[in-house]
């Protein structure tokens, strides 16, 4: 019985042991087991990131971005190697070392000791750039800063680039920039940014708890993948051409609102030239260029000053060729008389066009440019004159359905779709509202009260000059990658034919009389047949403003040679300040015209033509004579086109007039001075400004100098041109013989 008992209280106490560990065990287990399930399934990411992040760490691996080169090669934008000087704040352990890195940091970047010591507190963190864009000079000091003071993986050095423009602001509305992280903010750099921007790579180093680095085994590395590069349509000289000859027109001409020039291949609507001035320097596009803007702003309130600068910096960015709209004006009667010719509206050869002055439309009178009007005149003589009512009646010949239907044709309806930000729309009436006002269809005609972008006229103007067809414009001709491999390639674009290769080829002989004998003279460049059309219009959205103080836009569009057009010009320029007797397209913009495309002809192996006429006063270059036999001398002037005077008894030449290499009209006579003789002293040079050619010539002669005229030339059927600009300045004192150029311009070329 006792023994029963006694077995009885053992097994309850064995029971009861066996339950509580069970129970105890199942207590402790589920927790743990809980625990881990959450440790190796629900955070085993976040952990195992965790780990990772202690144990390595990662640098990126930045890709060279593309270059960006014209058609030619040349370098327009371009990354330089540069490096970041860096801060791994997790691995700075005592205050000693903090603060030699921020004192050494300071003393060697010459950056804020404040601003390195604040980001080296932020200890939970690895990577803390202290300077960006450190070249190697600077940082060959920082890693001899490290190795001196054993603070390798505290502080180290990332590679990077640094975006650099070797020609500043050429082209730089085009090219455009990049921000901080090498990002495309602007321009080609904006529009093709993923292509030049490659792919970003990663290094990852391993290490242990207490910081040694694991075997190379451990390190990863993820290739970057380098930027694809941009060769253009635009040419690096042809820019210089047209940037310096609108930036002499700007300042000249007191432009208030810049100006813009486009040279297009009007075969293949690719963009040779696009220029706005003024503009900026792409190595720093956030410092205002113009001066005077820049002392404005100066004189600011801070509260004012930051947004006056953002406002600035935008408008100095802004690529007015492609993102502005004006009033086209004159221009625009080119395409008035195209469609007319398309549509065989009259017999071109036998209409005729009266002109009383005026013309009175919708309870609207519409003057004439010349008082009293052109009398009876033939259609081209129409064009010739500028005569906008007889382009009224030419637009009214064609009929406004048909007048509204080339306006779309020629693209002045819609974008252009130039591979460029920003293009604006040209703003024109939808065609009910158009339709059904005379006065509107009057002023259409001639191109006023709607508006279009600059490379909307040049792209249509394209189409009169080859054959008929609308061109897409472009920039972009080909994209490579880094072993120079063709990846992509534009092609020419044909949107649609608007005219005939008939009435394309009329309008080339047309508006190459424009040049000849109308109110384009002033484009006129010897040995080349130049076709275009001035236009001068009212800035007439900015109402009483714009009446009160003469607000205009001039411009002039044409193309050259005319008989096989290679290039495409548009001139604009926007609130010129002369006087009003000067403020037309025909005396501001067509002489920039002409001398764009006397550079851009040549160079592109355009050879001149001369007529007889022209042939008698073509520049030669003097040849070098001095110390040759007279007779010698007098051979090799007379084989440059000179005419030669020998002065003094000498058998060799001792000195010679003008002198050698430069130019001078052909049958200039060259002075040989032999003997005891010799050319006289210095002398003054007088101004003959506002002069005609023929007295120019005879004040510089009476003075010892040489005349070389530039610009308009007299033609039949209008006034001579006279002295608009001289190379040196009246009353400067230079050598006797000295060659002087005169750029002669027309006054008679007012464009309605």
């Amino acid at each position: 019985m006792e023994k029963n008992v006694k077995y009885r209280y053992n097994r309850t106490i064995l029971i009861r042991t066996l339950v509580l560990t069970v129970l105890f065990g199942f207590v402790m287990f589920v927790p743990l087991a809980m625990k881990l399930y959450d440790i190796s399934i629900v955070n085993h990411d976040k952990l195992e990131q965790q780990v990772l992040d202690q144990l390595t760490r990662s640098y990126t691996v930045t890709p060279g971005r593309g270059t960006i080169y014209d058609r030619n090669g040349a370098v327009l934008a371009m990354s330089a190697s540069v490096e970041t000087v860096c801060v791994s704040p997790r691995d700075i352990k005592t205050p000693e070392q903090e603060a030699v890195i921020a004192n050494g940091l300071a003393n060697i970047l010459g950056v804020d000791r404040d601003g390195v010591a604040a980001k080296i507190a932020k200890k939970n963190r690895a990577n803390e750039k202290i300077l960006e864009n450190v070249e190697k000079e600077l940082a060959d000091k920082v890693r001899g800063f490290i190795t001196a003071n054993k603070l390798t993986q505290m502080v180290f050095l990332e590679p990077a680039s640094r975006r650099y423009y070797p020609n500043g602001s050429l082209a730089s509305n085009i090219v455009g920039f990049v921000g901080a992280e090498s990002s495309g903010l602007m321009g080609l750099e904006a529009v093709y940014n993923k292509k030049l921007s490659g792919t970003a790579g990663q290094t990852v180093v391993a290490r242990t708890g207490e910081n040694v680095p694991l075997p190379d085994q451990y390190e990863m590395y993820y290739e970057a993948k380098e930027g694809q590069n941009l060769i253009l349509t635009i040419d690096e000289t042809i820019q210089h051409f047209v940037e310096k000859h609108l930036e002499t027109a700007v300042i000249e001409n007191q432009v208030a609102e810049r100006g813009s020039a486009i040279v297009m291949d009007p075969n293949t609507g690719a963009i040779l030239a696009m220029a706005t001035k003024g503009d900026f320097d792409l190595n720093e596009p956030r410092v205002i260029a113009d001066e005077e803007v820049r002392n404005a702003l100066g004189l600011l309130s801070d509260e004012e000053y930051g947004k006056a600068l953002s406002d600035a910096q935008q408008a100095q960015w802004r690529n007015k060729a492609v993102s502005d709209t004006y009033e086209p004006g004159s221009v625009f009667k080119v395409f008035t008389a195209a469609m007319a010719l398309e549509e065989n509206s009259f017999d071109p050869d036998t209409k005729r066009f009266v002109c009383d002055g005026a013309v009175h439309v919708g309870g609207f009178r519409i003057g004439c440019h010349k008082a009293g009007g052109h009398g009876s005149q033939s259609f081209l003589e129409s064009l010739l004159h500028s005569c906008n009512p007889a382009f009224i009646a030419i637009g009214n010949a064609v009929g406004p359905e048909n007048f509204y239907q080339y306006m779309q044709s020629f693209g002045f309806t819609e974008t252009t779709g130039i591979d460029l930000l920003g293009e604006a729309k040209g703003i024109i009436s939808p065609y009910e509202v158009y339709a059904r006002t005379a006065s509107a269809q009057a002023v259409y005609s001639f191109g006023q009260t709607f508006k279009v972008t600059p490379i909307q006229m040049v792209t249509a103007l394209s189409a009169l000059a080859n054959g008929g067809y609308l061109m897409k414009p472009h920039v972009l001709a080909e994209v490579t990658d880094g072993d120079g491999h063709t990846v992509e390639k534009t092609e020419p674009a044909i949107v649609r034919q608007v005219v005939s290769a008939e009435t394309s080829a009329t309008m080339r002989r047309y508006m190459e009389q424009c040049v000849l004998q109308g109110t384009g003279s002033n484009a006129y460049v010897k040995g080349y047949r130049v076709a275009g059309k001035t236009g001068t219009s009212q800035k007439r959205d900015l109402g009483v403003v714009a009446e009160e103080e003469g607000l205009y836009v001039v411009s002039f569009g044409g193309f050259a040679p005319a008989d096989n057009p290679q290039i495409a010009v548009l001139v604009m320029l926007d609130e010129p300040g002369l006087e009003r007797g000067r403020r037309m397209g025909g005396y501001m913009a067509a002489p920039v015209a002409g001398k764009i495309i006397a550079d851009v002809l040549p160079y592109l192996g355009v050879a001149p033509q001369y007529t007889e006429a022209e042939a008698l006063t073509v520049d030669v270059t003097v040849p070098y004579v001095v110390n040759s036999l007279t007779a010698d001398a007098k051979k090799a002037a007379e084989q440059a086109g000179l005419k030669v005077k020998v002065v003094g008894e000498g058998s060799t030449v001792k000195s010679q007039l003008p002198a050698a290499n430069g130019l001078v009209p052909a049958n200039t006579e060259m002075i040989l001075y032999t003997g005891d003789a010799q050319p006289e002293g210095d002398v003054k040079v007088p101004s003959v400004l506002g002069e005609t050619p023929e007295r120019a010539n005879e004040i510089l002669t009476n003075a010892g100098l040489f005349i070389r005229p530039i610009g308009a030339q007299t033609s039949s059927g209008s006034a001579a041109p006279h002295a608009a600009w001289q190379e040196i300045e009246p009353g400067t004192v230079v050598p006797y013989g000295q060659v002087i150029s005169v750029e002669f311009r027309k006054t008679d070329v007012q464009d309605g």
